[in-house]
Order: C-alpha cells, then sequence, then structure tokens
C-alpha cells in the first residue's frame, strides 16, 4: 500500500497518499487526482505504480471538504473547483519542497471526477508539463463558482493525452469532440485515444466495469507519455 502524509489546505489537515521512486534522484513529480471512490485500492494502486515507474506521486483526499457525517454520494453539493484547486496547489508545492523532486517536471492525471479535476488543475496552474485525463465526465459546468474545467482550456501550459471509452455516456463521444475542438482551437498540444465496447470506469481493475485491453492499452499509453514529457 502506499504511504500517508498530512497535509494542510486551509488550515486544516488533510490526508493524502504520498510515494517516491527507490534513489535520490531528483525525480519527476505526479499530482493524482482521484475517482469517485476517493483514496480506494485503485489510488493505491496508481500511486504506486508511478513510484515504481521513476515518478514521485501524490492524491490527495479531496473529501475533506464534505461536512463530518456526509458521503461521497453527496460531493456535488459541497466540493467546489475554487477547493479543488486549492487542493492540487498545495500537493503541487508539497512535491516542489522534496529534495529528490525536480519541480520544473511535474504532472497531473486523474479518472473519472479525477479526469475532470485533472482538466481543472491543469487549466488553473502552468507549472504542469503534462496531464493525462481518463473519462473525464461534467466538465462542461463548473462546481461553484465558474469559469467551467473546459472554459479554462485555453489556460493549459501542459501537453495533454487522453483516454475515453466510445460507450461512455458522461463523457459521450459528443462532449470528447467538443473537448478536443476547444484543444484544439487553444493551440494545446493533445493525443486522445477512443476505445470501442469501453464504458465509463474501464480502468480500474478493481471494479465490475473494467475492460483490460482498453485499460492497459491506456496505461502503457499514458506511462510512456509521463515517461517522455517529464523525463522519467
Amino acid at each position: 500500500m502506499a504511504g500517508e502524509i498530512e497535509l494542510q489546505v486551509a488550515g486544516a489537515p488533510v490526508r493524502a497518499l504520498f510515494q517516491s521512486p527507490k534513489g535520490k534522484g531528483p525525480f519527476p513529480g505526479i499530482v493524482v487526482c482521484f475517482h469517485m471512490g476517493g483514496l480506494d485500492e485503485f489510488e493505491h494502486w496508481l500511486v504506486e505504480d508511478l513510484a515504481r515507474q521513476g515518478f514521485v506521486a501524490i492524491a490527495p483526499d479531496h473529501y475533506h471538504w464534505l461536512p463530518e457525517g456526509v458521503g461521497p454520494e453527496r460531493r456535488r453539493e459541497f466540493l467546489t473547483d475554487q477547493g479543488l484547486a486549492l487542493d492540487l496547489a498545495v500537493c503541487r508545492s508539497y512535491l516542489e519542497m522534496q529534495e529528490n523532486v525536480d519541480g520544473d517536471r511535474l504532472g497531473i492525471l486523474g479518472h473519472c471526477m479525477g479526469g475532470r479535476t485533472t482538466l481543472l488543475g491543469a487549466g488553473c496552474d502552468k507549472r504542469y508539463k503534462a496531464a493525462c485525463i481518463w473519462y473525464g465526465g461534467s466538465a462542461f459546468k463548473p462546481l461553484g463558482q465558474g469559469p467551467s474545467p473546459v472554459d479554462r482550456i485555453p489556460n493549459i501550459a501542459a501537453r495533454v493525452m487522453g483516454f475515453f471509452g466510445n460507450d461512455d455516456k458522461n463523457p459521450s463521444p459528443d462532449d470528447v469532440d467538443k473537448i478536443d475542438a476547444a484543444m484544439t482551437k487553444a493551440k494545446i498540444p493533445h493525443e486522445f485515444h477512443r476505445y470501442d465496447a469501453t464504458g465509463h470506469g474501464f480502468m480500474s481493475p478493481f471494479s465490475e466495469k473494467y475492460v483490460e485491453k482498453s485499460a492497459k492499452d491506456s496505461w502503457a499509453r499514458a506511462s510512456a507519455f509521463l515517461k517522455e514529457a517529464l523525463g522519467a
């Protein structure tokens, strides 16, 4: 299991998964944005595997914004883009402070709601050099005050790679076309991969939605992209 650390966000303690590769580095760093399941088995696996590949990885618990006793099924009532962006900024700063991290080689990635958060983070912070998005839906509307993640696309400084299922409904293939067009218009270097016979949530091997062929292809492509873009 990935290790855990405690961060301070807006004066409150926030736990995060954190793992470093063996050796002194300096290594590139990656902020991992969790999916609806939170910091579950899948997120532990992601952080661990990224560390095995030569990245220092950190994944914050965004659900700290939920009031005590409120579960993630009500997340949309309490999570805001402002709060999510603050979590990401704290994690990015934490990576930059680590002696074994090269702060000029930072990336961000996420799945499902984490894909949306990744798009948001890349649009809020030009420090990221690479971003990988898996099936991030509901990106056309802001959580709280705007602009939405899609509206922030012109601010992205990172190279982007995206992975989507053609049977997904959120984002639908039409949604993906619109995001693709927005990135093309903004001249954001990006590459999208779409998978037939594949729906939402296909990447997690711990989910009944897992599609092995699509998952393994997307992770191999993302790993190669991140290593090339960030010099792992």
